[in-house]
């Protein structure tokens, strides 16, 4: 596992100039502009909650999500050489691929939480255990996901043009950009149904504390996650007779 996290680095991001740490600069650079951009044109914000808090909370799990889904496409056919080695399997090519992932989105919220907070924009965790499950709910459900579209796109072709227009169809629906207290009440048992949403509530739940109304069901996520996960490691293991060297 080290020695694939260590090829993907030196394959994504080389050895000249400043490397590895792009994996941290990525994510920070999006989430600030659009930071600045929502500060620009929200405000501030709603119910008390600052608009840059809003972002952080919403946008850094976005981020998660899309690098554990958007890069898989091909992560098979451009990684065919490795499965030769007898000690490596897909399915460590996955994880190894998804540890990097999760490791710089990761590095990249702390860095820019720590500022904000500093720099008094935004406000303390009001509780970290719910603040550090939700992430975890995050990269769980998104190394699941992400190993499913590996397998479909390596499959099937064509599905390579669907990822990327659900992925922007996803983001209105997922809770990224609005807490689910502040819908109607039928759409908050329609929107429940999304596994995301529960992630985002439970994330925002441990950063604002008592000063928001959060709605969330651990039970609900959790049996999605595992179904997920189950169907994610089938899916790998049967894929592997259609994987070949062209």
């Amino acid at each position: 596992m080290h020695a694939l996290l260590v090829r993907d680095l030196m394959m994504r991001y080389g050895r000249d100039n400043i490397g590895f740490v792009w994996v941290i600069l990525e994510p920070m650079i999006l989430c600030v502009g659009v930071m600045f951009i929502w500060s620009i044109l929200g405000g501030h914000g709603k119910e008390g909650i600052k608009v840059v808090e809003l972002v952080l909370t919403g946008y850094m799990p976005l981020t998660l999500w899309r690098h554990l889904t958007g890069p898989v496409i091909g992560m098979f056919r451009n990684n065919v050489s490795m499965i030769y080695h007898r000690r490596v399997s897909l399915l460590d090519l996955v994880l190894s691929r998804q540890s990097l992932e999760i490791v710089g989105t990761t590095a990249a919220l702390l860095v820019i939480y720590l500022f904000l907070v500093t720099s008094g924009l935004a406000g303390g965790l009001k509780r970290l255990d719910l603040v550090i499950l939700g992430w975890l709910m995050m990269a769980w459900i998104g190394v699941a996901f992400g190993a499913l579209l590996a397998c479909w796109t390596e499959r099937h072709e064509v599905a390579e043009r669907f990822v990327q227009p659900l992925q922007y169809l996803n983001i209105p629906i997922s809770g990224a950009f609005f807490l689910v207290d502040w819908l109607p009440h039928w759409a908050q048992n329609v929107i429940m149904y999304h596994p995301l949403v529960h992630c985002y509530e439970v994330f925002r739940a441990g950063y604002f504390g008592d000063a928001i109304v959060s709605h969330y069901s651990l039970g609900y996520f959790t049996v999605c996650a595992f179904g997920l996960s189950f169907w994610a490691l089938r899916s790998v293991q049967r894929i592997r007779a259609h994987v070949r060297l062209n």
